[in-house]
């Protein structure tokens, strides 16, 4: 357990501490630059003016302009801007309670190649086991935690498949290189391969 609450303090402190990498003060200029920039389709600004938005950073605290500005990042398919989003579906505080599109986000998440994706997988672990005993002011459902079980178990499945086609293609590489070696000693007398060899098996000595 208590090993539990350290992987956990670990993945939101690092969640907190990327999350605030970029601020300190934020100045009206830097806000009317990350608008510039969103309005010519950048991905990453959006959820830089969600956050200031959030906390009343450069700009007055407004959480619905939060929202949209957090709902335009995770469409251009920024996973920081995706978590803050499903967050807020989750929390039902900012925009009407909405766990199925919590999910879909978190699911989403949780199969990208970015470091929210195990903070994604935690969310959907920590929600199931919510439904699962009671917890959080959920009420147990042991119907409801059993489908969210089942998208956390997709998103392993998709990382399991990921990592074991990566793993093949590494593989690949490897006997295509070899393959090519061959090709050229094969091309070789005996005397170029005897040189070959000699080479290195000094550079294995140094």
């Amino acid at each position: 357990m208590k090993k539990t609450i350290i992987v956990l303090w670990v993945l939101f402190g690092l969640g907190f501490i990327v999350i605030n990498s970029f601020a300190g003060e934020t100045t009206t200029e830097m806000i009317n630059n990350w608008k510039k920039s969103a309005s010519e389709g950048s991905p990453y600004t959006p959820f830089y003016l969600g956050y200031s938005y959030k906390n009343g950073q450069g700009v007055k605290k407004n959480l619905k302009e939060s929202f949209r500005w957090f709902s335009i990042g995770a469409e251009r398919g920024d996973m920081q801007a995706a978590l803050e989003l499903a967050n807020m579906y989750m929390d039902g505080k900012v925009v009407k309670k909405n766990d199925n599109k919590a999910i879909d986000l978190y699911v989403k998440i949780g199969k990208s190649d970015t470091w929210h994706a195990p903070i994604a997988r935690i969310k959907l672990l920590l929600y199931a086991r919510n439904y699962s005993i009671g917890g959080e002011g959920v009420t147990p459902n042991k119907i409801r935690a059993k489908e969210i079980f089942k998208r956390l178990f997709e998103v392993e499945q998709f990382l399991m498949d990921k990592g074991s086609k990566e793993m093949h293609e590494s593989v690949d590489r490897a006997n295509s290189a070899i393959d090519n070696v061959m090709a050229i000693l094969n091309n070789m007398s005996n005397e170029e391969k005897d040189e070959v060899l000699l080479k290195l098996k000094k550079e294995s000595i140094k």
